[in-house]
């Protein structure tokens, strides 16, 4: 019997078009999804877009469109940037769907039938961008005319050129006052504190784990979970005047494609979240969950934020990087490759296009593409009609083992930067003990053929155990590698969930003929 293992990414907003940033989560999530589907796991991957908001509204006003129509062109979009990057997710939810919108209103009921939602009136400051309220200590200073940003202080006062606004979208939060309806986190403070104390790797990393619960110790507030003002959205199921607030309709998405045949797939096993979005999951939706009776997510990871060439990214500017042009221009490969393996998934960095081509060449192109080159070339010299096959050196044998033990550890614990580097440096090893041995020599002499083949075969071997774990995150390119080697149906055994059989498998190595590099050197510009 296959475990489930079922995987989200974030709940992307529709107002835009997937860029650099949302292809990271959206690859970190389709790699573990790969890893856990080779490792017999049925696996639930779904991602999805945001749609029941105001910025949607707004943003279809702008373009002098109706709501819904704009919001098919969005989600349209959205799908044609995933499938233009070969993401195989499972499940592509739109919040609109008449599905998500009856689940919502039912679970809606629960918690109203509980008294966890009570109705109050109140004045505060709300972003739309950010679908959030706010306080003063959640804003910051904008000179208007610098453009600069400074922290809220008594010190400075409120000018015409000096205003108070969100952090992140750098705009000044409108002053709503309304009768709305809320829910009581404050009642669920002890039981949220209770469930990080049993599970201390609910957050990953545990630096943000732990700012999460510094924040839920400082006291929970209730929060508003419904607009009077807003008309398109979710309709509550006890007051239809009002519709819900955004990140509870939102967040019940990651529920709603588990209803009927999938309920055996909650609670998810990982959700993949922005760092800026951790409170509303690690706090807000488990509170939520235990308010409709449902299992908590098993574990959610944190991913920080980059910048491209030193700047945010951002419309103003636009320094917006299209991932699916950038991988026309590259190769799906070099943007992989340089997200996952250049900084760890925890850590705030800068995409420097200069250096995502650096990383390709030396790694794919001039590591891994040199050593099959080699083995290739020469191994066409021994003119081996059956194959090649022996028995692999010792010594490699004893660091393939060390290598796929320490890859194992750290995909399963999600650190794809640290399963990428034992790779390489495992390829690094197979090179050295070619440089070592020096085949090309060797073969001159009749004399030395069995250990010629010993060498090559350990090569092989070597490289075949590297291409399986590679697999998860470059598979077009490792099923090349595969038939060129006739490995046959290698692609098609690692999705029928026979990893583990594959590993095992004593093969013979049939290489008939020389063929073009598979990871090509790109020239800087």
């Amino acid at each position: 019997m296959k475990d489930n293992f079922y995987i989200t990414t974030p709940i992307y907003y529709t107002n835009w078009i997937p860029h650099i940033g949302h292809a990271y989560s959206t690859i970190i999530a389709d790699t573990i999804a790969r890893y856990q589907k080779i490792s017999w796991r049925n696996v639930k991957f779904s991602t999805w877009v945001d749609e029941n908001s105001q910025k949607a509204v707004l943003e279809a006003e702008k373009l002098d469109m109706k709501v819904m129509p704009y919001l098919d062109v969005m989600a349209g979009k959205h799908k044609w940037v995933w499938d233009g990057l070969k993401i195989n997710y499972t499940d592509f939810i739109r919040t609109t769907e008449k599905r998500h919108h009856e689940f919502v209103r039912s679970v809606l009921q629960t918690s109203f039938d509980k008294w966890d939602i009570y109705q109050w009136e109140y004045e505060w400051m709300y972003c739309v961008w950010c679908e959030w309220f706010k306080k003063d200590d959640d804003l910051v200073y904008l000179n208007k005319e610098t453009n600069e940003t400074f922290p809220i202080s008594d010190k400075v006062k409120v000018t015409e050129n000096i205003i108070k606004v969100c952090p992140d979208h750098l705009k000044t939060p409108d002053i709503i006052k309304e009768k709305n309806y809320f829910f009581k986190l404050s009642a669920y403070e002890d039981k949220l504190l209770e469930y990080y104390e049993n599970n201390p790797e609910f957050v990953v990393p545990s630096d943000r784990f732990n700012e999460v619960i510094a924040f839920t110790k400082r006291g929970l507030e209730d929060f508003s979970i419904s607009r009077e003002t807003n008309k398109f959205g979710i309709k509550l199921p006890f007051d239809e005047e009002q519709v819900t607030y955004v990140w509870y309709d939102a967040l019940f998405n990651y529920l709603t494609v588990c209803q009927n045949w999938d309920e055996d797939f909650w609670p998810a096993n990982l959700h993949v979240v922005g760092k800026d979005i951790i409170r509303f999951h690690a706090i807000y939706w488990p509170a939520m969950l235990l308010s409709a009776w449902y299992e908590l997510p098993k574990q959610i990871l944190t991913t920080w934020f980059f910048t491209v060439d030193g700047q945010k990214i951002s419309k103003s500017i636009w320094n917006i990087i299209d991932p699916v042009d950038f991988s026309e221009k590259y190769s799906k490969d070099l943007l992989t490759l340089y997200l996952l393996c250049s900084f760890n998934i925890w850590q705030d960095w800068d995409f420097d296009q200069y250096q995502a081509v650096l990383a390709y060449n030396a790694k794919l192109a001039n590591n891994l593409g040199n050593l099959v080159n080699r083995v290739v070339v020469l191994t066409l010299k021994l003119n081996l009609e059956n194959g090649l096959t022996w028995e692999i050196d010792i010594d490699i044998k004893n660091k393939l083992d060390s290598y796929i033990n320490n890859y194992n550890k750290s995909i399963e614990s999600y650190n794809l930067k640290e399963a990428l580097e034992t790779s390489f440096s495992f390829l690094d090893d197979i090179n050295k003990y070619v440089d070592t041995n020096e085949p090309w020599k060797l073969i001159k002499d009749e004399s030395k053929r069995e250990e010629v083949i010993n060498i090559f075969f350990t090569i092989s071997e070597s490289l075949r155990q590297v291409w399986m774990n590679l697999y998860s995150f470059f598979p077009e390119k490792m099923w090349e590698l595969f038939t060129k080697i006739w490995l046959e149906n290698y692609s098609e055994q690692l999705e029928d969930w026979k990893l583990e059989e594959l590993r095992s498998k004593e093969e013979i190595f049939m290489i008939k003929e020389k063929w073009e590099a598979l990871f090509l050197r790109f020239e800087l510009d």
